[in-house]
Protein backbone atom coordinates (compact mmCIF):
# COMPACT_ATOMS: atom_id res chain seq x y z
CA UNK A 1 0.00 0.00 0.00
CA UNK A 2 0.94 3.16 -0.83
CA UNK A 3 1.49 5.58 2.13
CA UNK A 4 0.07 9.51 1.48
CA UNK A 5 2.26 12.43 1.29
CA UNK A 6 2.65 14.96 3.46
CA UNK A 7 1.76 17.28 0.36
CA UNK A 8 -1.23 15.68 -0.62
CA UNK A 9 -4.81 17.07 0.49
CA UNK A 10 -8.07 15.90 -0.31
CA UNK A 11 -10.77 18.65 -1.73
CA UNK A 12 -14.31 18.19 0.13
CA UNK A 13 -16.54 21.13 -1.22
CA UNK A 14 -19.21 20.86 1.59
CA UNK A 15 -16.19 21.41 4.16
CA UNK A 16 -14.55 24.39 1.95
CA UNK A 17 -18.14 25.60 2.08
CA UNK A 18 -18.96 25.72 5.56
CA UNK A 19 -15.30 27.18 6.56
CA UNK A 20 -16.07 30.01 4.53
CA UNK A 21 -19.55 31.03 5.27
CA UNK A 22 -18.16 30.61 8.78
CA UNK A 23 -15.49 33.15 8.19
CA UNK A 24 -17.99 35.65 6.10
CA UNK A 25 -20.06 35.98 9.10
CA UNK A 26 -17.67 36.11 11.58
CA UNK A 27 -16.20 38.91 9.08
CA UNK A 28 -19.42 40.94 9.07
CA UNK A 29 -19.50 40.34 13.05
CA UNK A 30 -16.24 41.65 13.33
CA UNK A 31 -16.53 44.78 11.30
CA UNK A 32 -19.89 45.69 13.34
CA UNK A 33 -18.38 45.13 16.46
CA UNK A 34 -15.22 48.07 15.47
CA UNK A 35 -18.00 50.08 13.87
CA UNK A 36 -19.72 49.85 17.36
CA UNK A 37 -16.72 49.69 20.04
CA UNK A 38 -16.04 52.80 21.76
CA UNK A 39 -12.45 54.32 23.39
CA UNK A 40 -11.08 52.17 21.29
CA UNK A 41 -11.80 49.15 22.83
CA UNK A 42 -12.81 47.44 19.43
CA UNK A 43 -11.31 43.98 18.16
CA UNK A 44 -8.60 43.11 16.65
CA UNK A 45 -5.82 40.88 15.44
CA UNK A 46 -6.19 39.01 18.91
CA UNK A 47 -9.16 38.14 17.69
CA UNK A 48 -9.41 37.47 14.24
CA UNK A 49 -6.14 35.43 14.44
CA UNK A 50 -7.20 32.78 16.47
CA UNK A 51 -10.33 32.37 14.83
CA UNK A 52 -8.60 31.99 11.78
CA UNK A 53 -6.36 29.45 12.86
CA UNK A 54 -9.07 27.81 14.29
CA UNK A 55 -10.81 27.46 10.51
CA UNK A 56 -7.50 26.24 9.07
CA UNK A 57 -7.22 23.55 11.78
CA UNK A 58 -10.56 22.15 11.09
CA UNK A 59 -9.12 22.29 7.31
CA UNK A 60 -5.79 20.50 8.04
CA UNK A 61 -7.53 18.11 10.17
CA UNK A 62 -9.84 17.00 8.10
CA UNK A 63 -8.56 17.46 4.30
CA UNK A 64 -4.98 17.34 4.74
CA UNK A 65 -2.94 13.88 4.84
CA UNK A 66 -3.20 13.78 8.24
CA UNK A 67 -6.41 12.03 7.79
CA UNK A 68 -5.80 9.78 5.53
CA UNK A 69 -2.57 8.43 7.83
CA UNK A 70 -3.94 8.43 10.98
CA UNK A 71 -7.49 6.04 9.63
CA UNK A 72 -4.74 3.57 8.38
CA UNK A 73 -1.18 3.93 8.58
CA UNK A 74 -0.46 5.87 12.46
CA UNK A 75 -2.20 5.97 15.67
CA UNK A 76 0.02 8.95 16.52
CA UNK A 77 -1.45 10.91 13.48
CA UNK A 78 -5.09 9.43 14.87
CA UNK A 79 -4.75 11.17 18.00
CA UNK A 80 -3.04 14.06 16.79
CA UNK A 81 -6.35 14.52 14.26
CA UNK A 82 -8.59 14.27 17.78
CA UNK A 83 -6.67 16.76 19.45
CA UNK A 84 -7.31 19.08 16.61
CA UNK A 85 -10.43 18.98 16.48
CA UNK A 86 -11.52 18.15 20.08
CA UNK A 87 -9.29 21.13 21.84
CA UNK A 88 -6.93 22.86 19.41
CA UNK A 89 -9.66 24.15 16.69
CA UNK A 90 -12.55 24.82 19.16
CA UNK A 91 -10.11 26.82 21.79
CA UNK A 92 -8.97 29.17 18.74
CA UNK A 93 -12.75 29.59 17.65
CA UNK A 94 -14.17 30.44 21.08
CA UNK A 95 -11.43 33.04 21.82
CA UNK A 96 -11.55 34.38 18.31
CA UNK A 97 -15.56 35.09 19.31
CA UNK A 98 -14.74 36.46 23.00
CA UNK A 99 -16.28 39.99 23.93
CA UNK A 100 -16.81 42.18 21.90
CA UNK A 101 -17.13 39.98 18.90
CA UNK A 102 -20.55 38.39 19.92
CA UNK A 103 -21.49 41.34 22.43
CA UNK A 104 -21.16 43.91 19.59
CA UNK A 105 -20.95 41.85 16.46
CA UNK A 106 -24.11 40.53 16.69
CA UNK A 107 -27.09 41.86 15.20
CA UNK A 108 -29.89 43.18 17.89
CA UNK A 109 -32.10 39.99 17.14
CA UNK A 110 -29.63 37.32 17.43
CA UNK A 111 -27.72 38.57 20.48
CA UNK A 112 -31.34 38.56 21.92
CA UNK A 113 -31.46 35.10 21.09
CA UNK A 114 -28.07 34.02 22.28
CA UNK A 115 -28.05 36.70 25.57
CA UNK A 116 -28.63 35.36 29.03
CA UNK A 117 -32.47 34.68 28.90
CA UNK A 118 -33.07 34.25 24.94
CA UNK A 119 -34.71 30.88 23.51
CA UNK A 120 -30.94 30.02 22.37
CA UNK A 121 -29.55 31.29 25.10
CA UNK A 122 -30.95 29.01 27.74
CA UNK A 123 -30.16 26.33 25.76
CA UNK A 124 -25.87 27.78 25.35
CA UNK A 125 -26.39 27.89 29.17
CA UNK A 126 -27.44 24.34 29.82
CA UNK A 127 -25.26 22.75 27.34
CA UNK A 128 -22.36 25.26 28.79
CA UNK A 129 -23.12 24.35 32.51
CA UNK A 130 -19.98 22.53 34.01
CA UNK A 131 -22.25 19.82 35.08
CA UNK A 132 -23.20 19.03 31.55
CA UNK A 133 -19.96 20.35 29.26
CA UNK A 134 -17.13 18.65 31.39
CA UNK A 135 -18.89 15.09 31.65
CA UNK A 136 -19.64 14.90 28.35
CA UNK A 137 -16.37 16.12 27.08
CA UNK A 138 -14.62 14.07 29.11
CA UNK A 139 -16.80 10.92 28.13
CA UNK A 140 -16.44 11.69 24.55
CA UNK A 141 -12.67 11.43 24.91
CA UNK A 142 -12.23 8.36 27.04
CA UNK A 143 -14.74 6.90 24.97
CA UNK A 144 -13.51 6.96 21.43
CA UNK A 145 -10.22 6.30 23.20
CA UNK A 146 -10.84 2.73 23.77
CA UNK A 147 -9.33 0.50 21.50
CA UNK A 148 -11.96 -1.43 20.30
CA UNK A 149 -14.43 1.53 19.89
CA UNK A 150 -11.03 3.62 18.47
CA UNK A 151 -10.57 0.60 15.96
CA UNK A 152 -13.76 -0.02 15.21
CA UNK A 153 -14.74 4.23 14.45
CA UNK A 154 -11.70 4.31 12.11
CA UNK A 155 -12.84 1.17 10.14
CA UNK A 156 -16.38 2.74 9.35
CA UNK A 157 -16.87 6.02 7.78
CA UNK A 158 -20.08 7.04 9.11
CA UNK A 159 -18.85 5.57 12.98
CA UNK A 160 -16.30 7.95 11.92
CA UNK A 161 -18.08 10.90 11.13
CA UNK A 162 -20.57 11.13 14.12
CA UNK A 163 -16.66 10.23 16.49
CA UNK A 164 -14.81 13.48 14.85
CA UNK A 165 -19.01 15.05 15.44
CA UNK A 166 -18.74 14.24 18.74
CA UNK A 167 -15.18 15.44 19.71
CA UNK A 168 -15.52 18.96 18.09
CA UNK A 169 -18.89 19.71 19.68
CA UNK A 170 -18.29 18.89 23.01
CA UNK A 171 -14.96 20.65 23.08
CA UNK A 172 -17.13 23.90 22.08
CA UNK A 173 -18.89 23.44 24.77
CA UNK A 174 -16.20 22.76 27.42
CA UNK A 175 -14.26 25.51 25.77
CA UNK A 176 -17.31 27.92 25.93
CA UNK A 177 -17.73 27.22 29.75
CA UNK A 178 -14.34 27.82 30.50
CA UNK A 179 -13.55 31.35 28.04
CA UNK A 180 -16.79 32.45 28.15
CA UNK A 181 -17.21 34.34 25.34
CA UNK A 182 -20.61 36.05 25.62
CA UNK A 183 -21.10 37.18 29.44
CA UNK A 184 -23.33 34.97 31.19
CA UNK A 185 -25.89 35.21 33.95
CA UNK A 186 -23.74 32.76 35.68
CA UNK A 187 -20.47 34.55 35.55
CA UNK A 188 -17.75 32.21 36.66
CA UNK A 189 -14.77 33.43 38.48
CA UNK A 190 -11.64 32.75 36.54
CA UNK A 191 -10.50 31.06 39.13
CA UNK A 192 -12.99 28.32 39.24
CA UNK A 193 -12.93 28.31 35.34
CA UNK A 194 -9.13 27.69 35.30
CA UNK A 195 -10.70 24.55 37.91
CA UNK A 196 -12.60 23.11 34.88
CA UNK A 197 -9.80 23.29 32.76
CA UNK A 198 -7.56 21.70 35.36
CA UNK A 199 -10.02 19.07 35.28
CA UNK A 200 -9.94 18.47 31.74
CA UNK A 201 -6.19 18.23 31.52
CA UNK A 202 -6.63 15.21 33.75
CA UNK A 203 -8.96 13.66 31.79
CA UNK A 204 -6.82 14.14 28.42
CA UNK A 205 -4.04 12.88 30.82
CA UNK A 206 -5.83 9.73 31.91
CA UNK A 207 -5.37 8.84 28.00
CA UNK A 208 -2.26 10.33 26.74
CA UNK A 209 -0.11 9.05 30.23
CA UNK A 210 -0.70 5.51 29.40
CA UNK A 211 0.28 5.67 25.91
CA UNK A 212 3.45 7.19 26.52
CA UNK A 213 5.06 4.31 28.60
CA UNK A 214 2.95 1.16 28.32
CA UNK A 215 5.18 -1.35 26.91
CA UNK A 216 2.71 -3.08 24.69
CA UNK A 217 0.77 -2.09 22.08
CA UNK A 218 -2.83 -1.89 22.72
CA UNK A 219 -4.57 -1.03 19.26
CA UNK A 220 -4.84 -3.74 17.00
CA UNK A 221 -5.78 -2.08 13.79
CA UNK A 222 -2.99 -0.11 14.09
CA UNK A 223 -0.34 -3.18 15.79
CA UNK A 224 -1.02 -4.97 12.29
CA UNK A 225 -0.67 -2.34 10.12
CA UNK A 226 1.60 -1.43 7.33
CA UNK A 227 4.86 0.19 9.06
CA UNK A 228 5.37 3.50 7.72
CA UNK A 229 7.24 6.23 8.34
CA UNK A 230 9.87 4.08 10.01
CA UNK A 231 7.86 3.87 13.53
CA UNK A 232 7.42 0.53 14.86
CA UNK A 233 3.84 -0.20 16.25
CA UNK A 234 4.95 0.38 19.67
CA UNK A 235 7.08 3.63 18.99
CA UNK A 236 3.77 4.68 17.05
CA UNK A 237 1.62 4.15 20.28
CA UNK A 238 4.05 6.18 22.46
CA UNK A 239 4.71 8.99 20.49
CA UNK A 240 0.80 9.47 19.93
CA UNK A 241 0.72 9.65 24.15
CA UNK A 242 3.60 11.95 24.23
CA UNK A 243 2.66 14.28 21.52
CA UNK A 244 -0.91 14.47 23.29
CA UNK A 245 0.69 15.44 26.35
CA UNK A 246 2.96 18.62 24.92
CA UNK A 247 -0.17 19.75 22.85
CA UNK A 248 -2.08 19.37 26.20
CA UNK A 249 0.80 21.31 27.96
CA UNK A 250 0.57 24.21 25.38
CA UNK A 251 -3.35 24.15 25.38
CA UNK A 252 -3.50 24.82 29.45
CA UNK A 253 -1.03 27.55 28.88
CA UNK A 254 -2.90 29.20 26.10
CA UNK A 255 -6.47 28.53 27.92
CA UNK A 256 -4.83 30.64 31.32
CA UNK A 257 -4.13 33.17 29.02
CA UNK A 258 -7.41 33.24 27.12
CA UNK A 259 -9.09 33.18 30.84
CA UNK A 260 -7.25 36.15 32.05
CA UNK A 261 -8.01 38.22 29.40
CA UNK A 262 -11.72 37.30 30.13
CA UNK A 263 -11.37 38.33 33.67
CA UNK A 264 -9.86 41.82 33.12
CA UNK A 265 -12.83 43.01 31.01
CA UNK A 266 -16.06 41.10 32.81
CA UNK A 267 -17.66 44.21 33.61
CA UNK A 268 -17.30 46.13 29.97
CA UNK A 269 -18.93 42.58 28.75
CA UNK A 270 -21.47 42.72 30.82
CA UNK A 271 -22.36 46.20 30.05
CA UNK A 272 -21.96 45.79 26.03
CA UNK A 273 -24.70 42.69 26.08
CA UNK A 274 -26.91 44.78 28.24
CA UNK A 275 -26.84 48.34 26.31
CA UNK A 276 -27.28 46.27 22.81
CA UNK A 277 -30.32 43.96 24.11
CA UNK A 278 -31.89 47.64 25.36
CA UNK A 279 -31.48 49.22 22.09
CA UNK A 280 -29.44 51.35 23.29
CA UNK A 281 -26.63 51.45 20.51
CA UNK A 282 -27.76 51.41 16.93
CA UNK A 283 -26.73 48.94 14.45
Amino acid sequence: MHVPGWSSWTVDPALIAVLVLAGGLYWRGFRRAQRLAADGRGPGAGHWLPYLCGLLILAAALMSPIDAIGDTWLLSAHMFQHIMLSDVAPALLVLGLRAPILPLGLPRSGLRLVAPGGRAGRLIALLTSPFVALPLWAGATWLFAIPAVFDYSAAHPLVHAFEHATLFYTGLAMWWLIIDPLPSSRREPGARRLAYLGFTRLASAAVCLPLTFMSVTAYPLYAGAPRAFGLSAINDQRLAGAGMCFLEFLIFGIAMVAVFLSFLSRDEQRAAVEDRIAGQLTV
